[in-house]
Order: structure tokens, then sequence, then C-alpha cells
């Protein structure tokens, strides 16, 4: 009888049918995932021995470290209302592993900014609420005092996003957008559409600003150096299976090989489309502010922004790390970063920095905020909003 009843349903269990379906592919993506790593194997042992003998693998020299660190994150939160958005955006600085009590917030330096505004609909918003994020960021980690200060992820991804913010006449921001940016340069910075340039100059040239990425999908060295071996990975996987613990790269200028700086470098820009009678200053300031960073000339003109591999554990990650030239060159100072790092990796529980880590879970909880301004909102004697249209105060989707 139950087969005959399996036979005649003209109906799925969801969703146990649909994870049933999933699961019985299993064995195909391991078989994969042992395919691409498994038959790497030798390559990748003779390629390590290859930038070893180049110089490009280095050991550190000191113990030396620091435990005046600090890593910023942000998080951003769009609400999609019925009759209009709520934006809110935060960025957070968390210090890292310490005894020493000396090195906390030094008074007058913000630990973290927030904005929060509400706008009509429009596609730009996510420009917006993006932007005004990593230009918090970009303010926490330049003011900040401290030795090392980790900015999460890469360098070149704020300068898309303030791009993208400050180019969204592309998506038809008209006066509202432009008057919100107003809005959070004044009220966060008493500052206008014009000190952008300052905000991002002073964290791309702060040599105590370091970039640490947990995901990469560069392939800079491999198709420089080893496009011969015949490597299926990007860079951050290749070192992590092949460097040994407490080994790392000769630091080099972003945009060694041609498909890298073609992709990413040679055409770095910031630039601002919004309908400001500050504009082509704007653009000239953010023009010469980015030109170091690109890569035009090369070799001639190398980039000022420089990346190492390092791996701190026999069994742990390779991290893709950025800094600026002038810490690159300066081997004690880089090796006593580099230690400071691996101080702060609680492994196995905890494989980035630590303070990278919490201020992760600092950064998501923005959730949190979102939810407190929309019940505050509805819950205000001040809103003039009757009941008829109470719709306007909920998301447009059911949740």
């Amino acid at each position: 009888m139950d087969n005959k009843y399996e036979e005649n349903k003209n109906y799925a269990y969801l969703p146990d049918d649909l994870l049933i379906k999933i699961l019985d592919k299993v064995p195909n993506s391991v078989e994969k995932m042992n395919r691409m790593f498994d038959i790497q194997e030798e390559p990748i042992k003779q390629a390590i021995e290859e930038l070893d003998k180049k110089g490009l693998i280095r050991r550190p020299n000191t113990d030396e470290y620091s435990n005046s660190l600090i890593a910023v994150d942000g998080g951003v939160i769009l609400e999609k209302m019925s009759g209009t958005d709520i934006l809110l955006a935060v960025a957070v600085g968390v210090e890292g592993l310490t005894t020493d009590m000396k090195n906390g917030w030094k008074e007058g330096k913000n630990q973290f900014h927030q904005w929060q505004t509400v706008v009509p609909h429009d596609e730009a918003n996510a420009r917006l609420s993006y932007g005004v994020m990593f230009l918090m960021e970009q303010t926490v980690l330049a003011n900040a005092d401290h030795e090392i200060r980790i900015m999460d992820g890469t360098h070149f991804t704020p300068i898309l996003k303030i791009n993208s913010l400050l180019s969204a006449k592309e998506e038809n921001a008209g006066p509202e957008y432009t008057q919100a940016l107003k809005d959070f340069l004044k009220e966060t910075y008493q500052k206008i559409i014009p000190d952008i340039p300052d905000i991002v100059s002073n964290a791309m040239s702060d040599d105590r600003i370091i970039a640490i990425a947990k995901y990469s999908s560069s392939r800079d060295i491999i198709d420089a150096y080893l496009s011969d071996k015949k490597i299926n990975l990007d860079d951050k996987t290749f070192f992590t299976l092949g460097l040994n613990g407490n080994e790392y790269t000769l630091p080099m200028s972003v945009g060694q090989s041609k498909a890298e700086r073609e992709k990413i470098w040679n055409d770095l820009h910031i630039k601002c489309n919004l309908d400001i009678p500050e504009r082509e200053d704007l653009n000239d300031l953010l023009s010469k502010i980015i030109k170091p960073l690109k890569t035009n000339n090369w070799p001639r003109e190398q980039s000022s922004l420089f990346f190492t591999y390092f791996k701190p554990f026999n069994d742990g990650p390779a991290y893709r790390i950025e800094v600026k030239k002038s810490l690159a060159e300066d081997r004690p100072r880089l090796e006593k970063i580099l230690n400071s790092i691996k101080k702060q990796i609680v492994y196995p529980e905890i494989i980035e920095p630590f303070p990278q880590f919490l201020v992760d879970l600092m950064a998501k909880s923005v959730s949190t905020g979102l939810f407190a301004i929309q019940e505050a909102i509805r819950l205000s004697p001040e809103l003039k909003i009757d009941r008829g249209k109470l719709n306007l105060l909920f998301n447009y989707r059911t949740k």
C-alpha cells in the first residue's frame, strides 16, 4: 500500500524531497574537490621550490611583535519599506587581544561611526549606503592611534564603492541623493563633499593601515611567475597548500600579471558625476590621490600598494596582506606586524586574527539597530501617519 501510494503521489514533499536530491549529489562534489587538490600536489611543490630559489619566500628574522592592534569593519542595512527606504550604516573598530590597558582608544578618537536616514525609493540608495559605510571605515582607521590597523578586505573595495557613491547619476540619482550625502558628511564630520578626497587619502597613504583579505580570487603571482605550472587555483589557495607555517612571500607591487593590471589597476579611479558646483575640482583631487596606486606605466611606475601572502601556522590558511610601499620595504617592521597578526590567531577555533573576527560580529549586529529604528518610528507620538497608511511603515515583502 505504501509503495502504491508513493507511485501515485503527484506532488513533492518539500523541502524533504529537495534536500534528498541535493544530498544525492554530494559524492560527485567530493570527487570534484579531490580531483582539484590531489592532482596539483606535485606542481604546487615544484612551484614553491622555484619561488624559494628566486628568493620570493621568506621567514621572519625577528620575534618582536606589538599588542597595539585593531581591526575595522562596517555593516549596512537597506530596508525597503512600502513607502520609503531606511538606510543604516555603521563602521566599528575593535582591539586585539592584549594585557596592556594603555593601548585603548584615546579621547576624541571615534571607535565607531553610524549614520541613518529615510529616503524615497531609489535604485541608487544601495550606492549611497555602501559608500557612506566605507567612508566611515576609512575615518575610523585613519583617526586611530594604534600601531597596526587592519582594514577588512582589500584597498580596492573601498575605492570601488566610493566611486560608485560619487557616480550614482548613472542610476539617475537626483537631488534627494546628493542632499542625503551632504547631510551625512555634515552630521558625521562637519565636512562637505569636496572633503571626501582627504578622507580617502588619509587611509590610502598611512602605512600603519594594512588590509587582510580572508577571501581572494587573485592569481597575480601564479599568472606572472608560474604560468607554465598549470596550477588551477587562486594565489591564496596555492600558498595555503604550498607554504610552511611562519613563511611569507616577498612583498610585491600589485599588478604583477598583465591580466590583473588590465582588469583592475590600470583603470583604477574615483570620479564624481553628481550635480554639484565643485565637481571639476573634486575630480582633479580624486585623480591625484588615486594615481600612486595605479599601474599605467608598468614597470617604470609601479603601484605604491604592495601585497604579501603570510601563512602563520602549518595547519592554517595563508592570508593576503596588502601594505604600503614604505612598510613593504622595511623588513624588520613588516615582520613585526606579521608576528603581531600571528599572535592574534586563536587557532583552530578562530582562524583569522581575533580583532578581525570580533569586528565582523559587531558589524553584523547592525540588523539589531535597524529593528530598533523601525519600532521607535512606529511608536513615536510625533508620527503623523494615520491607521489607513500603516502599511507604509512595514517592509514591502512578507517576512
